[in-house]
């Protein structure tokens, strides 16, 4: 998986999928953004609370949709696209009021966080804490994202008590139990532990379920490296320190992955190849993030457009019919499927179909990465 070249612009548009840049000041955490997305946005960009976040759209190519494409020579590809915004940083110890009030409304609409952390060693860039120490600041990040989550929880648990006095008979049991909840769930974070959406019922996740909490978000942390580190294991050393930390982390060296994500593919392979790197660090990341927003990818393919849809692992056709189009989920008959290894085998869809490995699946049929197909509706 690689990303081509990013298209830099603010929020808006339809829905996609959003990977938010989160970390403490002076992390080179635009620095992971720029190497992510190939922009070249100034590095010491955040200068206050009216900064605004960057922004970037990244194209993840597929192979296989190249394929397809290949055959059917279509008027327009289109690849899967993936939101990456770059925060104002956190200010230690102060939660919500550590983050400018303007971003915090869209860091709980991301839909996974990637947590930069300062491992490299610059006198012209002083840390905040006067030393480095990568497996610290990643804890306090953590600790930061369960202090403005504590903080929301507080807010509804204090609105519950002034609705209390309202409400009827049966909606006062109600805010009880979503009292209790909310309680409990403010001791796990105040004891520092992470909040585990699994062992919630049904009703619990609903309560909490607009609250947009960062900690139940998917994280990951990039541990910001010198290029003389690279092979040096930061990021082992963080998890050995941090054992209680369930959160994919790796070392990425910024300024190197920055210079990398702005060279053409063949200055690329050779840079690569001198630094010994078997791929891009932001390959590994995004990666990592697709597989833990839980996503795969559906295929369609025609003379118009070839076109990759992600949606969540699990979904059935009808939502990935939904996905194209409201009136294909509306109106839903059939989907027409074929494995893409099955039309990689015979290089088109005539020789699938010979081997019977062609199928028509109802709505309850769950879609599998890859799948290439076509909806039969009826509106």
């Amino acid at each position: 998986m690689r990303a081509e070249i990013a298209i830099i612009g603010r929020a808006g548009g339809r829905k996609r999928m959003l990977l938010g840049i989160v970390g403490l000041p002076n992390s080179g955490k635009t620095t992971v953004f720029n190497a992510l997305t190939g922009a070249q946005i100034e590095t010491t960009a955040f200068s206050g609370a009216a900064a605004e976040a960057n922004v970037a759209m990244v194209k993840i190519p597929d192979p296989r949709l190249d394929r397809l494409a290949e055959r059917y020579k279509p008027k327009k590809k289109t690849p899967v696209e993936l939101k990456i915004m770059d925060f104002a940083p956190f200010q230690k110890g102060q939660g919500e009021k550590g983050f400018p009030a303007k971003h915090i409304g869209d860091l709980r609409t991301c839909d996974a966080l990637l947590l930069a952390v300062r491992a490299f060693e610059d006198e012209s860039v002083p840390h905040p804490e006067d030393t480095v120490d990568a497996a610290r600041d990643l804890e306090t990040l953590l600790l930061e994202l369960a202090m403005a989550d504590l903080e929301v929880i507080e807010r509804r648990i204090e609105r519950i008590g002034d609705s209390w006095k309202r409400a009827s008979k049966d909606e006062r049991v109600k805010l009880d139990r979503e009292k209790e909840f909310l309680e409990e769930t403010a001791s796990v974070l105040e004891s520092g532990k992470v909040i585990d959406s699994s062992k919630m019922d049904d009703e619990q996740k609903t309560m909490i379920r607009n609250f947009g909490l960062l900690t139940l978000k998917p994280l990951m942390a990039a541990i910001n490296i010198h290029e003389d580190d690279l092979g040096a294991d930061a990021a082992g050393k963080v998890r050995a320190a941090l054992p209680g930390a369930d959160l994919p982390i790796l070392d990425l060296a910024g300024k190197i992955e920055m210079e990398i994500a702005g060279l053409d593919a063949e200055e690329r392979a050779e840079f690569l190849a001198e630094l010994g790197i078997a791929e891009p660090a932001r390959d590994r990341i995004l990666r990592i993030a697709w597989e833990r927003l839980g996503l795969i990818v559906f295929l369609t393919a025609g003379e118009d457009e070839c076109r990759a849809w992600p949606i969540k692992k699990g979904d059935n056709a009808v939502t990935a019919a939904g996905k194209i189009h409201s009136d294909l989920a509306r109106g839903f008959i059939r989907a027409e499927v074929a494995a893409y290894a099955d039309f990689e085998r015979h290089g088109n869809m005539q020789g699938v179909k010979d081997e019977g490995r062609y199928r028509l699946e109802g709505k309850d049929y769950i879609v599998q990465d890859g799948d290439i197909i076509q909806i039969r509706f009826n509106v």
